[in-house]
């Protein structure tokens, strides 16, 4: 783990984070962690910048300038003096999703109605005096037909799923009762989430782009290059895959360094 103390890091060719689950609840552990891996010069992947930008959703704002069309988002800074009711009435949106800036696992993220938003605004407000928060429309699309995993490897495409709520859900996550099923998009989709990828600010050995499928196009709801789950076993030449494109970040040992294990 990531975490474990007494890991001569120096020791490793490279690391490639994979399983950094609790980065969320402690995000600057985790980022002091990666600054000390850098300054023992061991090659990380995908690179700490990009990991830092990825574990914060106010990365949505960065692709969205780009051109990349995200869920629409109304984004509330820690402390606001703003309540849920307000949110909702100025975005003019029956439904929303809340969810913290900073999270994985679908981790306080609910679901609520206009019609719910006093009644939960002591929650919401308990949210906000600790952190960013998210509020985004709720997509339909996401009961009706899931939400698309389109998978990268090198910034190349490999394989997609579908992912679905059990009933009465709206998060796809299996933690939650959530299923994923191998799927093949159409070339426009793939192209989409492709345009995704293009847009990122630096190189990926792996990344995973989650998107709702409205009036035909991708909607972004994620950008995923921390610690995605990748659906290898879905599709069988995905492992094959991911080994080549770690392999093509020609990760030699440095002089000096004996053979050594690869996290």
């Amino acid at each position: 783990m990531w975490d474990t103390s007494g890991t001569a890091w120096e020791r490793f060719d490279a690391v490639v984070i994979r399983s950094c689950w609790d980065y969320h609840t402690r995000l600057g552990e985790f980022t002091a962690w990666l600054d000390r891996v850098g300054q023992v010069g061991v090659p990380v992947w995908n690179p700490p910048a990009l990991l830092r930008w990825n574990a914060d959703k106010t990365y949505l704002r960065d692709l969205a300038a780009r051109g990349i069309p995200i869920v629409p988002t109304r984004w509330v800074s820690r402390g606001e003096a703003t309540s849920l009711a307000q949110v909702l009435a100025a975005a003019r949106w029956s439904e929303a999703v809340v969810k913290p800036a900073v999270s994985a696992a679908a981790f306080h993220t609910w679901r609520v109605s206009r019609a719910e938003a006093e009644a939960a605004a002591t929650r919401f407000q308990a949210l906000v005096a600790t952190r960013d928060v998210l509020v985004q429309v709720f997509l339909p699309e996401i009961e009706r037909s899931g939400e698309w995993s389109f998978c990268f490897f090198g910034g190349i495409y490999s394989h997609a799923v579908v992912k679905r709520p059990r009933p009465g859900e709206f998060r796809v996550q299996e933690a939650h009762g959530g299923t994923a099923q191998a799927a093949r998009p159409g070339p426009a989709l793939v192209a989409q989430a492709e345009a995704v990828i293009a847009a990122l600010p630096g190189p990926t050995v792996y990344a995973r782009v989650d998107a709702c499928q409205v009036d035909g196009r991708l909607c972004l709801m994620e950008l995923e290059a921390l610690e995605p789950s990748l659906f290898l076993d879905q599709e069988p030449r995905a492992p094959d895959r991911f080994a080549a494109a770690i392999a093509a970040t020609r990760l030699h040992p440095r002089p000096g360094v004996s053979s050594s294990p690869k996290p």
